[in-house]
């Protein structure tokens, strides 16, 4: 509780940096950021009271699995249950379905699914790689190098729970560079998005016809722009719907436990990792009560907005907890070839994107590359956060889409995320690994050239042009 406490502190300086410092908020850097930016330069100066590195890491972690959870009971929004009711026609051809595909929102779930499981993959080649390459002159084994993925591309949870395996593996400080990867990774999701957000409404790219007043600036909306985010869904005499709605994931983690207990009755290194991943079976099992909860006429009594804002304040308080985890003194001997692979990723990652966004397809194909940046480079919620400056009143459906996309990245994850633990727990040879990551690259392309989210190019930034079938529209 202290260590929350001390996250609460570095909030409220931050949000007053936000509003008191002009090119601060000019530039749209979110207060999660500039807390944990401002919490670790405490952390490894004076220290924030009798808290220590590994606290603020447990909390981003737990919070990984809280949110996960909490994504998995969380409701459909309205975008998603009307595209459902609309998918009724029968697709008889690979033609019926790349025309259903190119304007719906089917485009960005496969679209962008489909390249956050090619990050998860080519992160963590380049990694090794680079490390392989400079490493031995700071002596950090290259298997360091495959944490990239787990903090870029899945976040400081995966980072934390993942670094947890290598360390029981013999990885020394697998956890703290697992954090700084998640930590770059946050800070090059704004450098480069919100830059990106601003160019893309000068431009006329952006669906959303907005314009960046001193509400977005400050960070703090004026009495007549504030609006409700929820609804009362419980009667508060009896049980707030805040509360109903934290027991809905408490049942889900509790049950999520038990699974992992199933998980253990399989033989072998795959069982044991599987009994694990608390995220992963506690958002199975909130999947489920959502089903039950449905069936039973019972959703009525779900609120997404109260939901959506427990996503929200999970990722706020992991964004900041990311950066207060880092202990500098354990990793400071890495940090230059750490800093160089961040770069180097960043770079390919962001050349990389920037070819297969534009051709996902869909009238909002620029809010897809924004907030699939933000998702390979931070967490689903850090790219709903870069789609909010573009989107902010929600007329496209590329938030809705982001959620979605984590089932089309699940095959990916299936073979990614063990093949690297066992390499690094030496039940796995590097050739085989290998095979495994250049399968899922491979695979993965194949999927996007055939169902066609890997199609002509829709829009070109720095032209200022969207297109259509190869023609200008814009």
């Amino acid at each position: 509780m202290d260590a929350i406490a001390w996250i609460g502190v570095m909030f409220i300086i931050a949000v007053i940096i936000r509003a008191k410092v002009p090119f601060v908020g000019k530039l749209l850097i979110p207060a999660s950021l500039i807390a944990g930016i401002v919490g670790f330069i405490f952390m490894n100066t004076t220290g924030l009271g009798s808290t220590t590195a590994d606290t603020y890491s447990n909390i981003a972690g737990q919070l990984y699995t809280f949110m996960f959870i909490n994504l998995g009971i969380t409701l459909a929004s309205k975008n998603e249950v009307s595209d459902k009711k609309d998918s009724g026609k029968k697709i008889k051809s690979l033609k019926d379905l790349r025309s259903k595909m190119s304007n719906s929102p089917f485009s960005g779930i496969f679209g962008m699914g489909s390249y956050w499981a090619l990050a998860y993959a080519f992160q963590a080649l380049i990694g090794f790689g680079v490390l392989y390459i400079i490493g031995k002159h700071w002596s950090m084994n290259p298997t360091y190098g495959l944490l990239v993925p787990f903090g870029f591309a899945q976040g400081p949870g995966q980072a934390v729970i993942y670094g947890t395996e290598m360390e029981a593996a013999g990885w020394e400080s697998a956890i703290q560079v697992g954090m700084i990867f998640a930590a770059v990774g946050f800070l090059v999701a704004f450098i480069f998005g919100v830059p990106y957000a601003r160019e893309g409404i000068k431009k006329g790219i952006a669906c959303s016809k907005i314009k960046l007043g001193n509400d977005l600036s400050r960070g703090f909306y004026e009495p007549e722009d504030q609006e409700t985010y929820g609804r009362l869904t419980t009667y508060g005499g009896n049980l707030d719907t805040l509360t109903f709605h934290l027991a809905l994931i408490g049942v889900s983690w509790i049950l999520g436990l038990y699974v992992g207990k199933l998980w253990k009755l399989i033989p072998g290194y795959f069982g044991s990792l599987f009994s694990n991943l608390l995220f992963f079976n506690g958002m199975l099992c909130a999947y489920a009560i959502r089903w039950i909860l449905g069936k039973m006429g019972l959703h009525k009594y779900l609120d997404r907005g109260t939901q959506n804002r427990i996503t929200a304040t999970c990722t706020d308080i992991m964004v900041a907890a990311t950066f207060m985890a880092i202990n500098f003194d354990i990793v400071k001997r890495w940090m230059v070839p750490i800093l160089i692979v961040c770069v180097i990723e960043s770079i390919v990652t962001w050349i990389t994107l920037n070819y297969f966004g534009p051709r996902f397809g869909g009238e909002n194909d620029f809010e897809r590359v924004l907030g699939e940046w933000g998702t390979v480079t931070g967490t689903n919620a850090t790219g709903l956060a870069l789609v909010r400056i573009v989107d902010p009143e929600v007329e496209t459906t590329t938030a809705a889409e982001l959620g979605p996309a984590n089932i089309v990245n699940v095959p990916a994850s299936y073979i990614v995320m063990p093949s690297i633990l066992a390499y690094a727990a030496g039940t796995m040879s590097f050739r085989a690994m290998f095979i495994s990551l250049i399968s899922v690259i491979i695979g993965y392309l194949i999927f996007m050239r055939v169902i066609g989210v890997w199609g002509k190019k829709t829009f070109d930034i720095r032209k200022g042009e969207k297109y259509k079938d190869g023609k200008i529209i814009k």
